[in-house]
């Protein structure tokens, strides 16, 4: 499922880049700007019948029966640790999304195209490896694919402040791009594995409304480390990030499958 988003974030550095050449900031914003519009129309269209409960089911439910399973869900502290790692998770791509095109562009002088490829290359290696890591977790369980993962992840990061440019660094952003992107569906998989039907929604809604009030800090923090301090002290909150979600994942009593 998420191989079809990750084409598009591929694709999207790429364009931008490429029409950068061509045309001004303002322009691409009203290109951009259009296309939500008839995305939204297509949704519209192709899930009209997603999500509908039959009679029956609906039957079956009280409005007792789903406050006593939101109320347990609210009570959940494993869901709570796994949305925390969530949030960590987030706001470490948000600090490199914020700060990676800074660097390519003010430090190393790479131009539009050549930044859009780079960010591009970031994701695109996530379409390979996200049905990999997926079908990975479903047989090994979530945790041993992501704690290794987020490892991963930061140990990269720490590489990078020692190897900043030329094409090691194109490397080292491709193999970043391993399991930066991957590891989100997994999370949102674990999610889903602690919490009854019925409220799915409402589990990933306050996950994902907890992420959101997390990650949208991190830009603030990766932009002000990078402008007084330097991409150095970046990279170490990226990794430091990193390794504490590994570290509380570890430590979580997850189980290895779903057969088990």
């Amino acid at each position: 499922h998420g191989v079809g988003g990750s084409v598009g974030d591929v694709l999207g550095p790429l364009a931008t880049g490429a029409l950068l050449l061509t045309l001004s900031w303002r322009g691409i914003i009203s290109i951009y700007g259009a296309a939500p519009i008839f995305l939204a129309l297509l949704a519209l269209w192709s899930f009209k019948n997603i999500g509908r409960k039959s009679e029956s089911s609906v039957e079956g439910e009280t409005a007792t029966d789903r406050a006593e399973v939101t109320k347990q869900l609210l009570r959940d502290r494993i869901l709570w640790a796994i949305t925390l790692v969530k949030g960590m998770r987030s706001m470490s791509l948000a600090a490199l999304v914020t700060v990676l095109p800074l660097y390519l562009n003010n430090e190393l002088g790479l131009e539009p195209f050549d930044r859009g490829f780079h960010i591009g290359l970031l994701i695109m290696v996530g379409i390979v490896a996200k049905p990999i890591a997926g079908y990975l977790s479903d047989r090994l369980g979530r945790k041993q694919v992501l704690t290794p993962g987020l490892i991963w992840s930061g140990a990269i990061c720490i590489l990078m402040i020692f190897n900043g440019e030329g094409l090691i660094l194109t490397v080292f952003i491709a193999l970043l791009g391993l399991f930066l992107y991957p590891d989100q569906p997994i999370l949102t998989a674990a999610i889903l594995d602690r919490v009854d039907q019925s409220v799915a929604s409402t589990a990933l809604g306050l996950s994902s409304f907890v992420t959101f009030l997390m990650s949208a800090t991190s830009p603030l923090i990766a932009g002000g480390l990078y402008e007084f301090i330097g991409v150095v002290a970046t990279l170490y909150y990226v990794a430091g990030l990193f390794f504490l979600a590994a570290a509380i994942l570890a430590v979580l009593p997850l189980p290895r499958s779903d057969s088990q």
